[in-house]
């Protein structure tokens, strides 16, 4: 890891520390989704949960399908730690295992490749782009295996957008789309889709409000580094665009069952 990388890396650590939101969501839709899914997974299923951040989606997981065994993995080694902590305190250590590594080249992880039945990302997939996440994470599933996400997605025709919104997230999240292509984009890469799901603006207010305090707070502090204040610049920003243009884009989970690569 360079300097840059190791500074952007610990702006976001004292940015969102304590935080129980590291992006948008909300338990009940997690939970809804994860038990509609249930009768769809073995008796015993193993779920990876990639992007978990501090385990917002891991703990309501494993909560929500009490017989499964969720690995967790984040590239950020403090996030990782405080969810097994928070999972050891609610008797869920030894149904979590959370480990540090990057979500777009997974490390050897406890099985073997076609081993899970569910891989989730939630608010996460941007990091590394859908079409590299669903080439990376599919060998990963068991046939007939699933792969649920959540992304922000463009709720509005283009010539109804703002201009502020199509700016903003157009340069942060070149490869935003509509719902309807990205299920093109998961059957294209042998996946079959099921109907997205619009997660409800509560997914929105968990992540900012408390982000939003925090922002407040840091503005105080004294002798930030660079890296700090262009990432607290770029979080602003993001909160500016949502209050002003926040009907122009949604966070809509995708849910699709592993099939076969069309010829």
């Amino acid at each position: 890891m360079t300097q840059e990388e190791n500074e952007i890396m610990n702006a976001y650590t004292v940015v969102f520390d304590g935080l129980d939101h590291l992006g948008p969501g909300d338990a009940e839709t997690t939970r809804d989704i994860a038990e509609r899914l249930f009768t769809e997974l073995s008796s015993v299923p193993r779920i990876a949960d990639f992007g978990c951040g501090v385990g917002a989606s891991t703990l309501v997981l494993a909560q929500s399908l009490p017989q499964a065994h969720v690995l967790a993995l984040d590239f950020h080694a403090s996030f990782v730690a405080r969810l097994q902590t928070e999972a050891n305190t609610r008797g869920l250590g030894e149904r979590i295992c959370a480990v540090q590594g990057d979500m777009g080249n997974p490390p050897p992880l406890d099985g073997v490749a076609g081993d899970f039945d569910l891989i989730w990302s939630e608010s996460a997939i941007y990091n590394i782009g859908r079409i590299n996440a669903f080439n990376c994470w599919r060998p990963l599933l068991k046939p007939g295996g699933w792969l649920v996400f959540s992304d922000i997605v463009w709720q509005t025709d283009p010539t109804e957008r703002s201009s502020q919104a199509t700016a903003f997230w157009s340069k942060e999240y070149p490869d935003i789309s509509t719902a309807d292509a990205v299920v093109d984009e998961l059957t294209a890469a042998g996946f079959i889709p099921l109907d997205p799901v619009l997660s409800s603006r509560k997914a929105w207010s968990n992540y900012y409000e408390p982000l939003r305090d925090r922002l407040r707070l840091m503005e105080m502090r004294q002798n930030r580094p660079e890296a700090l204040i262009d990432l607290m610049t770029e979080l602003q920003q993001e909160l500016d665009v949502f209050d002003s243009a926040g009907d122009d884009v949604a966070i809509t989970f995708f849910l699709a069952r592993k099939g076969s690569i069309p010829e």
